[in-house]
């Protein structure tokens, strides 16, 4: 684990005046955490947790579940966490026709800025499937795709220890963590989130947009 101590770095500058100056290194890693497919009735219990611990996180809203519950993806955007396009309703993109695929996009982008009240800027493709068609789909439309690299696979309900524990084996700096507020039972993701952001803080990590 880093030391949690704060470590100055000199880096010699000449300025005007020929002097050096000592530039502060980050003592902390950055995770960011990512709820996908809702919002849902799941969806206030998780902010509630991120709000006690001034944590922010994405949430990357199907535009079906953010039309449906608009007073959720308003709540999302003014507690300040980010908002991403996840498609309208959870379609396999690499598995469309590009028109087909410009509709999941497009859709949901009016859905969620109708509801949310803000235009997401990036996009994660349902199941991380895309082909080339679906990629330039995305990219002409100016988003950017939102990958992860840590799944609990807390979809699957395995206890909420085992999603704790599953994050903090795969965390590196600079992760992005896939979860769920939306899609079916979360009350695992809920119960388990408490303890993974006391663990995460207590490594040194520090929370940032995805």
């Amino acid at each position: 684990m880093r030391r949690l101590t704060a470590l100055v770095v000199l880096l010699f500058t000449i300025g005007t005046g020929g002097s050096a100056q000592a530039v502060p290194a980050l003592p902390y890693r950055t995770v960011a955490l990512t709820f996908d497919d809702g919002p849902s009735p799941f969806t206030p219990a998780i902010l509630a947790v991120l709000r006690r611990h001034h944590v922010h996180a994405t949430f990357c809203m199907l535009g079906d579940e953010a039309q449906r519950y608009p007073e959720l993806a308003r709540r999302v955007v003014r507690e300040g966490h980010q908002v991403c396009n996840h498609s309208r309703d959870h379609r396999d993109m690499a598995a469309l026709p590009p028109k087909r695929a410009r509709h999941e996009v497009v859709t949901a982008e009016r859905q969620i800025r109708d509801a949310a009240g803000v235009a997401p800027t990036i996009f994660r493709f349902p199941y991380g499937s895309a082909d080339r068609a679906a990629r330039r789909v995305v990219r002409g439309y100016g988003m950017r795709p939102l990958g992860w690299d840590v799944d609990p696979r807390d979809w699957t309900r395995p206890g909420t220890a085992t999603i704790t524990g599953r994050i903090l084996r795969g965390v590196r700096d600079r992760s992005v963590v896939l979860m769920h507020d939306g899609g079916g039972d979360r009350s695992a993701t809920v119960a388990s989130l408490d303890a993974t952001i006391r663990s995460l803080q207590q490594r040194g990590y520090r929370f940032v947009p995805a």
